[in-house]
């Protein structure tokens, strides 16, 4: 869960980052604002991104929550894998065309800007569903438990 709250944060530091690039005539703020929402949104969530879905299938497989037992584990996980591939396949592209001076345009920003609130409330709403553990069991979560043959 730390490391899914560090996602959070960096997630907040870029929408800060580009709320500041938007509301700013400073072209050297605005620039220096894009380039560290590219390093941040790159270099540093993929890292992030990858670490949460890996710790979160160890523990879910490795405790007595099981990784689809629970629909707010199978929602937790479906939230994470949504943000690695809007991640993967849009972010990256319009962080880095975003980077290049006089290349992206005030909407890509406000695009962006928009974006990274939709990832946030989405992380907030996964680190909510790890405090209160909302929904019950799945359908598998409530088959019975096979029975040991062990003598």
């Amino acid at each position: 869960m730390t490391v899914a709250v560090g996602w959070v944060g960096i997630e907040i530091a870029q929408l800060l980052l580009g709320l500041v690039g938007l509301t700013t005539d400073d072209a050297g703020l605005v620039s220096a604002t894009r380039v560290v929402m590219e390093v941040l949104g790159i270099e540093l969530i993929a890292i992030i991104a990858w670490t949460t879905l890996l710790t979160g299938l160890l523990l879910a497989t490795a405790t007595q929550w099981g990784l689809l037992k629970h629909y707010w584990i199978v929602t937790k996980l479906v939230i994470n894998i949504i943000l690695m591939l809007n991640g993967h396949f849009f972010l990256q592209h319009w962080l880095r065309e975003q980077a290049e001076v006089g290349k992206a345009p005030e909407s890509l920003s406000l695009q962006l800007v928009i974006v990274m609130s939709i990832a946030l409330v989405l992380l907030v709403t996964a680190t909510t569903l790890s405090i209160y553990k909302p929904w019950g069991k799945t359908r598998r979560g409530r088959r019975p438990a096979a029975k040991s043959t062990r003598p």
